[in-house]
């Protein structure tokens, strides 16, 4: 299992794409029709094996819309997780008493999303790439990002390396994650859920602040040069990173 994409949703989509590639140097890989039914465009940019969604809603009665309006603006909207057997796990998370909210079910591609309320207020989802035996392939296909979406490799970004989760009650999130994933937490940091690559991570959110997607960590070929990017794209830089679209990133060595 690896963490290999994380969306973020906002109103304003095209400022964001442009934000991620003035700081990141990420590059627009592919534009989904097929997220249409959702009521959304999108945008999927590779962050070295790993992937960064942006959507955002076309109409007022779609899911992302209705996220939106809760939050006040952006936020980090879902995570996905690749993983070897999404029939397997999909079966495993049902009997557990998760509840399944979009099934995709091709010849190459396999998955399921839930409902945020039973993974603790977050979207996530289990794909699988039925055209990589090994969901480990660091290269490897993967239907979201379009057939061509090695050409918009960077060098400047190596790996998606994490996401946090913030909670008013992060050990209870935590906890309801391992369970939900069939990974154990880590032993000397209970507020770390280690997978086979990348992690999730779990932290505690203002008072008053809803549970949700709030950091992602990428592994980047220079964090100095990156977070002078930032700031000479006026965006703002703190202890946690570079803040886009309400998401802080975290660019490491």
């Amino acid at each position: 299992m690896r963490l290999r994409q994380i969306a973020l949703a906002s109103g304003r989509l095209d400022a964001v794409v442009q934000a991620l590639s003035d700081v990141f140097g990420l590059k627009l890989a592919y534009e989904d029709p097929n997220v249409g039914v959702y009521g959304l465009r999108n945008a999927v940019l590779p962050a070295g094996t790993g992937f960064l969604e942006v959507v955002e809603p076309v109409r007022e009665d779609a899911s992302a819309a209705r996220f939106l309006k809760r939050r006040g603006g952006d936020a980090g909207y879902m995570v996905i997780l690749q993983v070897a057997d999404a029939e397997a796990e999909r079966a495993r998370a049902i009997a557990l008493g998760v509840r399944a909210v979009d099934d995709i079910d091709r010849p190459n591609y396999r998955c399921t999303h839930f409902h945020p309320a039973d993974f603790g207020a977050i979207l996530a989802s289990f794909d699988q790439q039925r055209t990589e035996p090994d969901p480990l392939a660091p290269w490897g296909d993967w239907m979201p990002a379009g057939p061509d979406w090695r050409r918009a490799r960077t060098e400047q970004v190596l790996d998606l390396r994490s996401v946090t989760l913030s909670s008013a009650d992060p050990a209870a999130l935590a906890q309801r994650w391992s369970v939900l994933l069939g990974r154990p937490l880590d032993p000397a940091d209970p507020l770390r859920l280690p997978l086979d690559h990348g992690e999730v991570r779990f932290a505690p959110a203002p008072e008053g602040a809803a549970t949700g997607v709030t950091d992602i960590g990428l592994q980047v070929a220079d964090p100095a040069r990156t977070l002078a990017q930032a700031r000479a794209a006026g965006l703002e830089v703190g202890e946690r990173g570079v803040l886009i679209s309400g998401v802080w990133f975290e660019p490491r060595g």
